[in-house]
């Protein structure tokens, strides 16, 4: 092939085939809401917030636009197999609670075995921010690590998830992990928390999160004195994770993220709040 010549796709993708793209999930697998929210995001990603999006691909030559539209689907993960956003909607007709939100992660993240719990929960850590040199290992090798849930803490309180693993020294590391959906972060707790966990693990290295809504819920900790305790979003978790995980077909997963991305990746408090 001559150089400086891209390589001719076998199918080109139109603008046709963009707008099938955006319509790709079921109507009764995800609202109108979130198939909206994948339209804008897809529209952001092919740089055309402000013409038409058929428009631009038009104006595009065939494997750029094809890359652009690639990247948007493996955004939601819905180039995946075992996509959690295929699967079908549960009528629990409830809404999902912060501690059942993190028991289940726990139980979850935990199943399996070694190595599939490896990968699982090196991926999660890996989506909550967490990089090469904090997790101390390479990529599926955290074979030591475990994920709990209500741990009991000092004054009475519990922990929400607290992730110990040992890195490719041998050194233990932990991560303590505060969840709020719409709760705030009361006087004290983050710093019980810190306490709790240098009390159990002295010698070990420490991490602290808040695994929140909003960025906002992180305000009045830092107000505190309450320590270093880093933020992360539900819906940055959760897309990260969606598309960073194992392929496994466990429907246990995959229906509890389905469950998840419509308490925390909607577009507005009201559609968070609706009954799964």
């Amino acid at each position: 092939m001559p150089q400086g010549k891209k390589s001719k796709l076998k199918t080109e993708v139109t603008s046709e085939k963009v707008y099938a793209l955006m319509s790709c999930v079921p109507r009764q697998v995800i609202s109108k809401d979130e198939r909206m929210s994948i339209v804008k995001t897809t529209r952001r990603l092919l740089d055309g917030a402000s013409i038409r999006v058929g428009e631009f691909a038009r104006n595009r030559q065939c494997w750029h636009r094809y890359g652009r539209v690639e990247r948007a689907r493996c955004l939601f993960g819905l180039d995946r197999l075992d996509s959690s956003l295929m699967q079908p909607r549960l009528e629990w007709k409830m809404s999902l609670s912060e501690r059942i939100a993190t028991e289940t992660l726990a139980r979850l993240l935990n199943a399996g075995g070694c190595q599939a719990r490896a990968l699982r929960i090196d991926a999660f850590l890996r989506a909550l921010g967490l990089g090469d040199g904090e997790l101390g290992a390479a990529i599926g090798q955290l074979n030591s690590a475990q994920v709990f849930s209500e741990v009991p803490a000092l004054d009475g309180r519990r922990i929400d998830l607290k992730f110990v693993w040992r890195d490719a020294k041998d050194k233990e590391k932990i991560l303590v992990v505060e969840a709020k959906f719409d709760h705030e972060i009361t006087p004290g707790q983050l710093r019980c928390y810190r306490e709790s966990a240098k009390k159990d693990h002295p010698k070990a290295k420490r991490y602290h999160l808040v695994l929140a809504l909003h960025e906002s819920a992180m305000l009045k900790a830092n107000c505190r004195g309450d320590g270093n305790w880093r933020f992360c979003s539900w819906r940055d978790l959760w897309l990260r994770f969606e598309t960073a995980r194992p392929v496994e077909y466990d429907q246990n997963l995959q229906l509890f993220l389905n469950v998840l991305w419509r308490r925390i990746g909607r577009l507005n408090p009201k559609d968070a709040h609706a009954p799964l």
